[in-house]
């Protein structure tokens, strides 16, 4: 109760400020609202999805995109209404999904160092082999916060941000300067406009700014990805999902809906989704 306190007093007095002020302030307030919602311990299941996942995103709409252990697309609403399918052919594995523009997707295809852009309809847009533009071995990549694309080459240990055309605009120093390890192999990218968060499951999640300056490494290994809202990154470890404070550097516990065969978790707003043996299941966040 007290935290809703404090967001009344907050709310009172802002409001001799601007329109606009106002406006982000207000949305920063229901970000916080949302990522106190998710540290509850009350989920109500909304729906369960007849799927084997191999892997599953989420977008800030609350759109589910599933990976099917035999490489198909699926797209879900919150709800769990299916909305689209893959609907183009592309040989090989699927190694990740970039959702954080619902508008266009990016599929990674490591084996063949490729990306496939989608639609919001999971249309093919077009694609890009990143082997014509330099990138050696591409372990993992994401959309940049313009769209551009980051990859992570392990041909040369470095953190490079390419555009559509495939020109290479940005690129960091040698990634094994910042650590003690001769191997480095990242699984996942995330950036959310001010930070890049490389994460390497025996390393922890490397953190940069938008121009590849290394700035410091979170102690967080043994996860293949995580998910960031606000100040908030989500992760699942040993079956059990993680809140740590990018701020504060705390971290704490959730507990879960009863479940002994979790494979993955995503959190997006009021809704937790646990992909389990072949269901994916979709509940509220109460």
């Amino acid at each position: 109760m007290s935290v809703f306190k404090n967001l009344e007093h907050n709310l009172v007095s802002i409001k001799s400020l601007g329109l606009f002020r106002f406006v982000i302030i207000h949305i920063f307030l229901l970000l916080s609202i949302s990522c106190v919602k998710a540290q509850g311990s009350s989920f109500k299941l909304i729906t369960t999805i007849n799927i084997d996942a191999k892997e599953i995103q989420t977008d800030r709409i609350g759109n589910l995109y599933v990976i099917s252990k035999t490489n198909q697309l699926y797209k879900y609403s919150s709800s769990g209404r299916l909305l689209s399918t893959l609907n183009y052919n592309y040989s090989g594995n699927i190694t990740s999904l970039d959702v954080s523009n619902p508008l266009e997707i990016y599929v990674f295809y490591r084996e063949l160092n490729s990306i496939v852009f989608l639609d919001n309809n999971l249309a093919f847009r077009g694609d890009i082999n990143l082997s014509n533009y330099g990138i050696g071995q591409a372990s993992s990549i994401a959309r940049s916060y313009d769209n551009g694309i980051w990859v992570f080459d392990v041909a040369d240990l470095q953190l490079k941000k390419l555009g559509k055309d495939g020109a290479t605009s940005l690129q960091s120093a040698n990634v094994r300067q910042f650590t003690q390890s001769k191997s480095i192999m990242p699984t996942f990218i995330y950036d959310n406009d001010e930070r890049l968060f490389l994460n390497d499951s025996t390393l922890g999640i490397l953190v940069f700014d938008v121009f590849t300056n290394y700035i410091k490494t979170l102690p967080i290994k043994g996860i293949v990805d995580f998910k960031i809202l606000g100040d908030d990154l989500y992760f699942t470890k040993n079956k059990v999902l993680y809140n740590y404070k990018l701020k504060g550097l705390l971290q704490k516990s959730i507990q879960l809906p009863d479940s002994l065969s979790i494979s993955d978790c995503s959190i997006e707003k009021d809704r937790l989704y646990l992909a389990e043996d072949n269901i994916v299941e979709i509940y509220e966040i109460r």
